[in-house]
């Protein structure tokens, strides 16, 4: 007997195989009632560039552990004036979640809000230094705040549309890097892959070889910023991996490059964060800040993106990086 396939696996396939205006049609013919189905369709709506209307169904998301943190006690802010009251701005998801959404907390401080950034231990050092007092995920309910934000809903809680995005630097290092190189080479910092435990890595995960290979390309230095996982041994080019214990460290690292080019991780965010000329290489079904189409995104001005064309194939972004990445170097320094 004919085994048959779930509609919301029906629709993950459509859509990672690159016809998502049929995936979408899957979706919505499902109950409405269903948070999964919700959840997915904010990734359609993103698509579209209908930014306040994905946050919408991003939010269902938080009900089946798939999307945030769960509810802390007191009011999530509104519209109530901020003067002299004091927000809780809860950082969430993994790390580059939590530096891609850092930048909203400025905008509640401009709005006259006392803000207190509660988010990973290990960022604490980086969001302190950019003139917020931060706390740790675990030690919040200690903490007395008017009001709170959950992070990845901060744009949505602004009411923010996705032309309303600012892509300018908000983080900035604390001193750049002097990188050991050829003389007048361009300098390239490279990681090939990101956290194990982020839901779509398989969809993400790209042979480390295709990344590595580009250090071949003339009048370029090549750096490895890859750190904790999926590491390799025995790079013909600098393994900066034992000089990344903080972010504020691998910041500088970053600061020193000329270009980043990385697969869809908290490095991106970092890098794109700063300013720093950022290539991403995107599955193609990609993470929602990439997913509007085109070669650009308005979350980072200085990121450009690479996608992938058919599933399980990476060789034509790579192709593309290489050929870009070899007119950028014959021109770097003249």
């Amino acid at each position: 007997m004919e085994q048959k396939i779930h509609p919301l696996d029906e629709a993950l396939s459509y859509a990672i195989n690159g016809a998502p205006e049929r995936s979408e049609e899957i979706l919505r013919d499902q109950p409405q009632n269903d948070y999964r189905v919700l959840f997915n369709l904010g990734w359609h709506e993103m698509r579209k560039g209908n930014m306040k209307k994905a946050f919408e169904h991003f939010n269902y998301g938080r009900f089946i552990d798939v999307f945030g943190l769960p509810a802390l006690p007191g009011k999530i802010w509104k519209d109530e004036p901020l003067e002299g009251k004091t927000l809780l701005f809860r950082c969430e998801g993994g790390y580059g979640d939590q530096i891609l959404n850092f930048r909203f907390a400025k905008r509640f401080e401009e709005m006259g809000a006392r803000v207190l950034v509660s988010c990973a231990p290990e960022l604490k050092a980086l969001f302190s230094r950019h003139g917020f007092i931060c706390v740790d995920n675990e030690v919040i309910m200690c903490a007395h705040y008017d009001y709170w934000v959950p992070a990845m809903s901060a744009a949505y809680v602004l009411g923010m549309e996705y032309e309303d995005l600012d892509g300018s630097p908000f983080i900035f290092p604390t001193e750049p890097r002097k990188l050991f190189s050829k003389p007048g080479t361009l300098k390239v910092g490279i990681r090939w892959s990101g956290s194990p435990e982020f839901e779509d890595e398989q969809h993400r995960r790209f042979p480390p070889e295709l990344m590595i290979n580009l250090h071949d390309i003339p009048n370029t230095t090549f750096y490895s910023l890859q750190r904790d996982e999926n590491l390799v041994d025995g790079l013909p080019f600098g393994d900066m991996r034992e000089q990344m214990k903080t972010w504020d460290e691998t910041a500088n690292i970053i600061a020193g490059c000329d270009v980043i080019i990385t697969s869809c991780t908290s490095v991106a965010h970092l890098a794109g964060a700063m300013g720093k000329p950022t290539w991403i290489v995107t599955p193609i079904m990609p993470y929602y800040t990439w997913v509007v189409p085109g070669n650009t995104s308005r979350w980072y001005d200085s990121v450009r993106l690479f996608r992938q064309e058919r599933y399980g194939e990476w060789e034509a972004p790579f192709q593309k990086i290489r050929e870009e990445l070899t007119k950028l170097a014959e021109g770097h320094g003249k």
